[in-house]
């Protein structure tokens, strides 16, 4: 079953219009320092630097981010959302950039590197084969030393379990294990894990650090590649050539 990303985008004007706080309503909304205390559980969250937020919505966890001295950027595919994300931002006096992006379809070119990435329960909405394509842009935009943060739906059984609306793909419940494989499959190291129990389905949060330290700049990048294609080449022919010359000397 194919989805349809673009139901968030009529959900969030729903929402809007009713004068909700935002997704999830009032309720969901006052629950912020649950999440908040989720996020920093462990001692490995950088506690300063460029956070993304994935799924941001209406900006209620990114607003607070920033007021924790993160530098914030929150993306969602809603432009209903996002649109409703600056004017709160710009009200509230909060800095903030917000973008309208498909995560599932990459390049995005106003994304960077990041201390910390969020994902703001966006995961379980990505369905089938773009989760790859999810995970593994998250991956090369979490900075080598970064933590990226899943908070995500799972299943209480080993199996995995979908959720339809309209006549497509809503959400996708995996199970925990084929969460973690999912996770680790990409290149992530598993830092933490927590299972919180609930009625229908259980919640579960993962923190997350890359297996592989990559440079951490283009520059670091050039350098490596002038050492690997020129210097070593170089110091190689020199080394042949003093051997060579020695040899012919001790020979006469």
């Amino acid at each position: 079953m194919n989805p349809n990303y673009l139901i968030h985008d009529e959900i969030y004007a729903q929402v809007k219009n009713a004068g909700l706080a935002g997704w999830g309503g009032n309720e969901r909304m006052a629950r912020e320092s649950e999440f908040i205390d989720r996020v920093f559980s462990i001692n490995d969250v950088p506690t300063a630097g460029k956070l993304l937020e994935l799924g941001c919505g209406e900006g209620h966890f990114s607003r607070r981010f920033a007021q924790l001295g993160y530098e914030v950027t929150g993306v969602d595919i809603s432009a209903t959302a996002i649109q409703w994300a600056k004017e709160k931002s710009l009200s509230m006096k909060i800095p903030g950039q917000f973008y309208v992006a498909d995560l599932t379809q990459p390049p995005l070119e106003f994304l960077e590197s990041y201390d910390v990435i969020i994902d703001g329960n966006c995961l379980h909405c990505i369905i089938g084969d773009d989760r790859q394509t999810f995970l593994h842009l998250v991956y090369t935009l979490l900075a080598s030393d970064g933590v990226f943060f899943v908070s995500s739906l799972c299943a209480k059984d080993d199996q995995n379990h979908y959720i339809s609306k309209a006549g497509f793909a809503y959400r996708h419940i995996p199970s925990v294990n084929h969460l973690l494989a999912e996770l680790s499959s990409v290149g992530f190291d598993v830092l933490s894990v927590n299972v919180y129990e609930r009625e229908q389905y259980n919640h579960i949060t993962v923190h997350l650090k890359n297996k592989h330290l990559a440079p951490k700049s283009l520059s670091q990048v050039s350098s490596l590649a002038f050492y690997h294609l020129i210097a070593i080449p170089v110091l190689a022919f020199s080394l042949g050539m003093f051997l060579c010359c020695n040899r012919h000397f001790y020979l006469q």
